[in-house]
């Protein structure tokens, strides 16, 4: 009885604690929120630098740490004070585009990879039927890559490897050709074609071994585990993303727009038929006689075999008002009427010229000169394109390089650490030898031995993975006997400035927005789109030619004929308008031609349906400067990060060597333990391979900038009109 009375006391008084708690929390909610607790500096000791140790420069001191945030009042666990405000936008220019026109403009085309020259003068009368030659893929050259090698490596810069890459790059290569594709459109529409358009694809170089493997495989600055386990990584992961990756720059995703109208066939064409012919037993109407009062008509009049040379020829032209003509002459009604046999088809032609002109679908220069235009525009477009696939592969291949170059620090990092292990081995072995260090000492140092050995083994694992990698995007032929070179030695390093740069980002955003072609040439493609569309709405119209026709010895009206082709460039050639007899009068003939859908749904869906996509493409384009905004600024704010983490990063190193010669130092003296010299020569090599890490990371951080800037082939020294021809001085 007496413990349920206690225990009904100490509910009483848990409660009365719970709800004066409460009180209090509420109140002081309702009032100031108290300042962050601020974690004191903790003092550093005042230790001399390892042996040959460099002391970190004077911003890269590291300051008194940042304060803890604590929950704000509007239940925030971020103090927004303390951020950098977003940056200011600029308004988007008015006329954008300066430098990048320029290179949109250039005329200059691959000379190896181009076809026989196109003979389609209208004079020329073997040449417009001959197909042109087009020369297999160039095999490149290999002399600039054989200057580079030396005792079987090949020692390489980064520009060097640019040059090598747009020579050599295959997917450069194809972008190459997607320039002459543009130039057979451009001549289709000339003749009245309709376009079979280009290719917006741009292939991303691999990622490399850090994509699958970040950073850098560098498993010790996660700090999980104990200092010697060792960690294994499955390096199997790389080849999986040792291909590049393909994006799209299309605007309109994988939606064409409708045809609209017949186009005029501007490439005039020639038709013509001839052939032998008899006609035998024919029956004619000849006329009448009277015989006993009654009348009668003879039509059993019998003539014998007739043989004639039958031939037509039909001429045909459109221009660009829409304006078509159409000569034609033949025998016909000769072959069909004659009475005698006549060889010469041309001895009594008849003849017929018909001209016809739209006036409401199909009308103006504007709609049927549309494809010359789009075309014209697609020059330009395939153009940027490739300067994108340029800049991609600029990008790539710095990205792979400069891994290259961190993996290659980061087995020098693994290398000491394993001479440091080894090192600590060789004198724990002499102290249990002596007898002055227990055994199990020594089988802790074992373990850290096997350990960095390990690490070592997986460094050296990631460096030739990655050089195969890069290997394959700065040849044209893996086969090549000049590709057969042991290893790739880079001869750039990566430098970290000591100042951070000072970055305008509004400066920044404006320079994007007039050098970045995807911007270029996605709004050349809104200027294709409003073409089509025009020419969408055009179609809606109905039906309504005006013709004129002359006939010689003719006898019927011209049938109604849809005006222009589909496209091809196939004529149809109409049937014979002379069928009438041997003694017909000219005919003289003019009117209109009326085709007038009653409902015109599908010319309705197909014009409504090209401006939903040409709005599509529209918020597409906005989608792709909003993009090149953010860009920038994330861009900059990774540089800004990446430089005071490698900062840090130079910092903790520094100590942490600190630490370990002062704990060797305890060590001589019996005053410290193996097992604490262990842990921190773990330490420093997280210390050593996180600086690594961080120094790439600034690297990438500044290539993400150049590459969302849109001016690396400025940066790369690389003229766009070499790399069209491939080769660079």
């Amino acid at each position: 009885m007496t413990s349920i009375f206690f225990a009904g006391r100490r509910t009483t008084v848990a409660l009365f604690i719970v709800l004066i708690f409460a009180t209090a929390v509420s109140y002081a909610q309702q009032g100031q929120q108290p300042p962050p607790f601020t974690v004191p500096a903790s003092p550093l000791p005042d230790t001399a630098h390892a042996p040959g140790q460099q002391a970190p420069p004077a911003q890269q001191q590291p300051g008194e740490p940042p304060s803890a945030p604590l929950p704000q009042p509007d239940k925030s666990t971020v103090d927004v004070r303390q951020l950098a405000p977003l940056s200011t936008q600029p308004p988007s220019p008015a006329n954008s585009f300066s430098d990048v026109e320029r290179n949109a403009n250039f005329h200059l085309q691959p000379q190896k990879e181009a076809p026989s020259p196109l003979d389609t003068h209208f004079y020329s009368l073997i040449g417009a039927y001959r197909a042109p030659h087009l020369p297999g893929v160039p095999a490149g050259s290999t002399s600039h890559l054989e200057r580079l090698i030396n005792d079987g490596k090949l020692y390489l810069s980064l520009h060097d490897a640019i040059e090598l890459a747009i020579e050599n790059n295959m997917d450069v290569e194809i972008s190459r050709y997607d320039l002459l594709l543009a130039n057979t459109d451009l001549t289709r529409a000339q003749g009245g074609g309709t376009l079979r358009g280009v290719d917006y694809n741009v292939q991303q170089s691999p990622p490399g071994v850090s994509a699958a493997t970040s950073p850098l495989l560098i498993t010790a600055t996660t700090g999980n585990g104990a200092s010697t386990n060792a960690t294994v990584t499955d390096l199997s992961q790389v080849e999986q993303i040792g291909s590049g990756t393909q994006q799209s720059l299309s605007e309109n995703g994988t939606f064409t727009y409708s045809d609209g109208p017949p186009i005029p066939l501007y490439d005039p064409t020639l038709s013509g038929d001839a052939a032998y012919l008899r006609r035998s037993d024919q029956t004619s109407l000849l006329g009448s006689s009277t015989t006993g009062g009654s009348s009668t008509i003879d039509t059993s009049t019998s003539t014998g075999p007739l043989d004639y040379v039958s031939a037509g020829l039909d001429y045909q032209q459109g221009f660009s008002t829409g304006t078509q003509i159409e000569a034609y002459a033949d025998n016909a009604s000769q072959v069909l009427y004659g009475k005698t046999s006549q060889y010469d088809p041309f001895h009594s032609p008849s003849a017929s010229f018909t001209v016809s002109q739209p006036l409401l679908r199909g009308f103006g220069r504007g709609i049927n000169l549309r494809f010359l235009h789009i075309a014209q525009i697609d020059q330009k477009v395939s153009r940027l394109v490739f300067e994108q696939q340029l800049l991609e592969t600029i990008y790539g291949i710095s990205r792979l390089y400069y891994d290259l170059v961190s993996l290659g620090e980061n087995i020098g990092v693994k290398e000491e650490a394993l001479a440091a292990a080894q090192h600590l081995y060789d004198d724990d072995k002499s102290q249990v030898d002596e007898g002055t260090l227990a055994p199990i000492e020594l089988t802790r140092v074992k373990a850290l031995l096997s350990s960095s050995r390990l690490d070592l083994i997986q460094a050296q694992g990631e460096y030739r993975q990655q050089e195969v990698i890069l290997r394959e995007q700065l040849l044209r032929k893996l086969g090549d006997p000049a590709a057969n070179f042991a290893s790739i030695v880079p001869t750039d390093r990566i430098v970290v400035p000591d100042d951070a740069p000072t970055l305008d980002i509004p400066a920044l955003i404006q320079d994007a927005l007039a050098n970045r072609p995807d911007l270029a040439q996605a709004g050349l493609q809104l200027k294709a789109d409003e073409i089509a569309a025009r020419a969408s709405r055009n179609n809606v119209k109905p039906s309504v030619n005006l013709y004129a026709n002359v006939q010689t010895r003719g006898s019927s009206l011209i049938p109604f004929e849809e005006l222009g082709s589909p496209g091809t460039g196939t004529v149809i050639v109409p049937p014979e308008l002379t069928q009438g007899g041997l003694t017909l009068s000219t005919i003289y003939q003019g009117g209109l031609q009326l085709s007038l859908p009653l409902r015109n749904r599908i010319a309705q869906a197909d014009a409504a349906r090209d401006q939903i996509q040409m709005r599509q493409a529209e918020a597409r384009t906005t989608k792709v400067e909003n993009d090149i905004r953010q860009q920038i600024e994330n861009a900059a704010i990774a540089l800004e990060n990446a430089h005071q983490a490698y900062a840090a990063a130079v910092e903790s190193r520094d100590y942490q060597q600190q630490l370990l010669q002062a704990e060797l130092d305890k060590f001589s003296v019996g005053e410290s333990t193996n097992y604490l010299i262990v842990q921190d020569q773990a330490y420093l090599a997280q210390a050593r391979s996180t600086e690594v890490a961080a120094r790439s990371d600034w690297m990438k951080a500044r290539m993400s900038l150049d590459r969302a800037l849109g001016d690396l082939l400025e940066r790369s020294g690389i003229n766009i009109q070499d790399a069209v021809r491939g080769q660079l001085p």
